[in-house]
């Protein structure tokens, strides 16, 4: 089968500057090219790397764009100048699998293939414009409920994949999980959208109740890389200030194996994340999951894909009056070593392996093979 992938306008792939949707489409198309399907990668064009060449069986193209620019119309218009460049260079396929709120709109023929998105976040109305594209991808229940309520046409015609984890992160076998240090780690963009204040906060009122654990906190704050900026990081530092070197701010962490041995270290997980219409999944909690780590996350409906709350996780309410307080009790036992944490970290592994690279491959080949027969959607 030929397959083509079309990527965001301004991340590189190879996923040099990471981004988790780039991560996973990059593994993707590798392993479906391992399992000998044709497979082209379209993503912007970034210093050192080629704008065509073939790699491990997969066929990059790469065409002009830059980083991603402050406010919301030069973005779109930044993104639609991309995707008018990506036409110029599709091949024929019989898939096309596109990354992009503008593409869906500018895709006039099959012979690119039958169009596809990926929705890797929640709806924002876009899909009531899309009536060439053929089917959505969603990566949570959640979001696939979403579009449907937004777009009913799309109503069986969207289905949940989910979002592949790498192979750097395939899950432990459960024989291997070994003594942790008393580390509770975050993992994603220092934004507050992520809830990353709220967690610190959090860990600050139990300052006295908390003896040696240290939070580390893993990610970007610059614009460019989709953080907060210089402003809400100072913030962050200050929440941080009493508690001095027991907050360690990592920065990013592009390199797979330091990310990997970063969870591998942690014996509890925190994902806070506020982002109501931008959370589709969370692939970091996932992949805490899949290195041992008991993961807690807000109450976002996305999370309730992968998390029973007290069997492989917890949930605290982000939408309470006092969400630092509702963070804070949740953490309290845990970080108290009230709870016996050794059954959660099993079964968060069996949780995580619903998300292993090869299964969600899987899923994405059935559906591609029940779709990439020669139709037509008006």
């Amino acid at each position: 089968m030929r397959i083509t992938v079309v990527m965001g306008p301004f991340l590189p792939v190879p996923p040099l500057r990471g981004g988790a949707v780039e991560k996973m489409c990059f593994a993707l198309g590798r392993d479906w090219a391992d399992r000998g399907h044709r497979v082209t990668l379209v993503s912007r064009r970034f210093p050192g790397l080629p704008d065509a060449e073939e790699q491990g069986g997969l066929s990059h193209r790469r065409v002009a764009s830059g980083d991603a620019p402050a406010g919301r119309l030069a973005f779109r218009l930044a993104e639609a100048l991309y995707c008018r460049r990506v036409l110029r260079v599709l091949p024929p396929a019989e898939i096309l699998l596109i990354n992009s709120v503008i593409l869906p709109l500018l895709v006039r023929s099959t012979r690119f293939g039958v169009p596809i998105h990926y929705a890797g976040r929640m709806p924002k109305g876009q899909y009531r414009l899309y009536p060439r594209l053929g089917l959505v991808a969603a990566m949570s229940r959640a979001v696939a409920a979403a579009v449907e309520r937004e777009a009913p046409q799309f109503v069986g015609r969207t289905a949940t994949v989910g979002g592949p984890l790498t192979e750097a992160f395939a899950p432990l076998a459960p024989e291997a999980l070994d003594e942790r240090p008393a580390r509770l780690l975050y993992v994603g963009r220092l934004h507050p959208e992520k809830g990353v204040h709220l967690l610190i906060e959090a860990f600050v009122r139990l300052a006295d109740a908390t003896g040696t654990w240290r939070l580390v906190l893993v990610g970007p704050h610059e614009v460019a890389a989709g953080g907060g900026g210089e402003a809400y990081l100072q913030r962050l530092r200050a929440l941080a200030a009493p508690l001095g070197e027991r907050v360690e701010f990592v920065g990013p962490l592009y390199d797979e194996p330091a990310l990997r041995a970063q969870y591998r270290r942690a014996s509890l997980f925190c994902y806070p994340s506020l982002a109501e219409t931008g959370e589709a999944l969370g692939m970091a909690p996932v992949e805490a999951m899949a290195m041992g780590a008991v993961p807690i996350v807000s109450a976002l409906d996305c999370f309730s894909d992968f998390l029973e709350p007290g069997l492989d996780g917890f949930r605290f309410d982000h939408r309470a009056a006092d969400p630092v307080a509702s963070l804070a009790e949740t953490l309290r036992p845990l970080l108290a070593g009230a709870r016996d944490l050794a059954p959660l970290r099993v079964r968060a592994l069996a949780a995580a392996a619903r998300y292993s690279l090869p299964a969600v491959s899987g899923r994405f080949l059935d559906l591609f093979e029940r779709v990439a027969a020669p139709q037509r959607f008006s």
